[in-house]
């Protein structure tokens, strides 16, 4: 372990994901929001997208100071400047060219981890971005004083998946906005799991489909990468048998660590579960 900490290739690796990975971190804490505001996300997204294909198209410049910095650290940490070894018949891939041990870290570390970048930043985000943004003009704290057109696009790319006809979509929204326009601004749902409780599916058949969309989409909400880092904690092998009401339980207690539980309530939900417990509980 030692001996590949301190190893000049694993040095550089870690100051090209320090600088890129830098201005992906404040995006990564906003994206898990509750009240996520989708078109700041995404245009934030588009802006350090911008700033990464600038970083590509000037990558020498770049890449020099990474690479200044990561001799710094080797300097103190004793560890020399070198590249590995390079065979000359490669068969796992083909060497790449180049001209100085820095061209080498650039043209291996540096221009790959970039492109990956952009590429998933792209993938995941852009593609369907006005769908996207399209979708949140459906929850009642931003639907209030928007027309339809401002939920057109995503009612045009999930006619599909819509289980009620595409003309009744513009009724249910004006109504949608009538239901909102009396509630108290602070009171409205600004979320879409809570929009989606106060949606009634007989009324709004289609805004409750368009919701659970939303509610579902990775770019909304960070509930379910949430749901699944808890379990990863909970169930271990020593918890391999706990029920799932337990379970259950477990994970809801830590997920939602705003929601204070007292001893009495813990004491009362016990006591009134309507099963005979031959305990004495001694506080």
């Amino acid at each position: 372990m030692l001996n590949c900490i301190c190893n000049f290739n694993f040095i550089v690796a870690v100051n090209i994901s320090s600088k890129l990975l830098g201005y992906t971190y404040n995006l990564s804490q906003y994206l898990q929001k509750s009240n996520l505001d989708l078109a700041t996300a995404l245009e934030q997204i588009e802006t350090i997208t911008l700033k990464f294909q600038k970083m590509r198209e000037n990558c020498s410049a770049v890449f020099g100071d990474i690479y200044k910095e990561a001799k710094a650290i080797a300097t103190l940490l004793n560890v020399e400047e070198k590249k590995p070894r390079i065979c000359v018949n490669q068969r796992n891939r083909s060497n790449i060219p180049h001209c100085s041990t820095e061209e080498y870290y650039m043209r291996t570390i540096f221009i790959p981890h970039l492109d990956d970048l952009i590429s998933s930043l792209n993938d995941r985000f852009m593609t369907q971005k006005e769908t996207i943004i399209s979708l949140q003009y459906i929850l009642p704290s931003l639907c209030i004083n928007k027309s339809f057109l401002f939920i057109r696009e995503a009612v045009d790319f999930y006619v599909d998946d819509l289980p009620g006809f595409k003309d009744t979509v513009e009724a249910e929204y004006d109504l949608w906005i009538s239901k909102w326009t009396s509630v108290d601004p602070s009171s409205r749902p600004t979320t879409s799991t809570d929009a989606l409780i106060s949606c009634d599916k007989t009324l709004y058949p289609n805004l409750y489909q368009l919701l659970k969309i939303l509610a579902i989409l990775p770019v909304s909400t960070a509930s379910a990468e949430r749901s699944f880092s808890t379990l990863r904690r909970l169930k271990t092998y020593l918890r391999n048998s706990t029920s799932e009401n337990r379970l259950v339980g477990l994970a809801l207690l830590n997920i939602h660590r705003n929601i204070c539980t007292t001893d009495d309530m813990v004491l009362d939900k016990f006591a009134n579960s309507g099963r005979a417990r031959r305990l004495k509980l001694v506080i």
